[in-house]
């Protein structure tokens, strides 16, 4: 019973795509005024090239890997900002999001190899320099990709460790499950994730941190209530190549404003209770920390 409990719950979060929604304002290339040329990589995997004005002054790219939702598409002015600097950042969609093909987003383990397909692409088309930025979902894929395929750095934010302890905490925030209960199911969640992916489907984001040589950046709200600090590869992953930036003050976007992250969290109640949000201010919900974007810029560059 606790096994096909484990089952269902997963399917739930995973079983089904991540598309826009309707409802919200996303940044398009268009909107931002970057150059983006379409990508197609093995597998179904979409997404594009960004630049500004076509340049690519740094021969370096940056890939950005999205967290949970409709892709990329969520991220675009974190990735102007990184155009607007000099780089190009190719951004690619995970299996069931976005642009990407696929009836569902299988499991956390896809994101990874989404990472390594983007990496691969990277290295074919010889750019002097490759850097993992990633969110969430997307941050845990760009660490366990590291230990995959060597990179020249990663950045990872808000990033969780585990997938049966991201589900375990996931389950408890919601308030789907009593935390009792998703303690038990933990380890059923591991087993789920070994059917779908092998060994490597509950692999350790922290672990994968450490095993290699690449020098990784580790940011983290210290109010983070989707990816709790004591649970994070922020806490668990240390190390001589391993550097760590604690936004105090921040939830789960520590790379917006305190004031971003107040008036997405309004608007999460205002889809939540059904509201309006037609006259949402957009742009102030995309707003980014200036000092948090500014560690992420001097820590590639260095």
């Amino acid at each position: 019973m606790l096994l096909t409990l484990a089952f269902l719950s997963d399917h739930f979060v995973f079983g089904k795509r991540c598309d826009k929604n309707p409802l919200l304002k996303y940044y398009t290339s268009e909107d931002l005024g970057l150059s983006a040329e379409a990508v197609s990589l093995p597998n179904g995997l979409n997404g594009f090239i960004y630049n500004k004005n076509g340049a690519n002054a740094k021969e370096s790219i940056i890939i950005f890997c999205h967290g949970m939702g409709p892709g990329h598409i969520a991220y675009t002015t974190e990735i102007e900002y990184f155009c607007n600097v000099g780089y190009t950042v190719l951004a690619i969609d995970s299996r069931g999001c976005g642009f990407s093909q696929g009836k569902n987003m299988k499991g956390m383990y896809s994101g990874v190899k989404t990472v390594i397909s983007a990496i691969d692409f990277a290295k074919e088309n010889h750019f002097k320099n490759i850097y993992l930025v990633g969110h969430s979902w997307g941050a845990y894929s760009a660490l366990c990709a590291s230990a995959k395929r060597k990179v020249d750095k990663v950045v990872a934010i808000s990033a969780p460790n585990t997938p049966s302890r991201t589900m375990r905490d996931g389950a408890v925030n919601m308030g789907v499950l009593p935390r009792p209960v998703a303690a038990i199911l933990q380890p059923f969640w591991a087993f789920v994730n070994f059917v779908k992916f092998g060994a490597k489907g509950n692999a350790n984001a922290a672990k994968c941190a450490c095993k290699n040589s690449t020098p990784t950046l580790l940011i983290h709200g210290d109010k983070d209530g989707v990816v709790q600090l004591k649970n994070s590869a922020f806490s668990k992953a240390d190390g001589k190549y391993i550097e760590k930036f604690l936004a105090e003050g921040k939830g789960h976007n520590p790379y917006n404003t305190v004031k971003a992250e107040t008036y997405l969290a309004q608007l999460s109640q205002y889809l939540k209770k059904k509201q309006d949000v037609s006259d949402f201010d957009f742009s102030v919900a995309t707003e980014e920390d200036v000092v948090v974007m500014q560690k992420i810029f001097n820590f590639l560059e260095s």
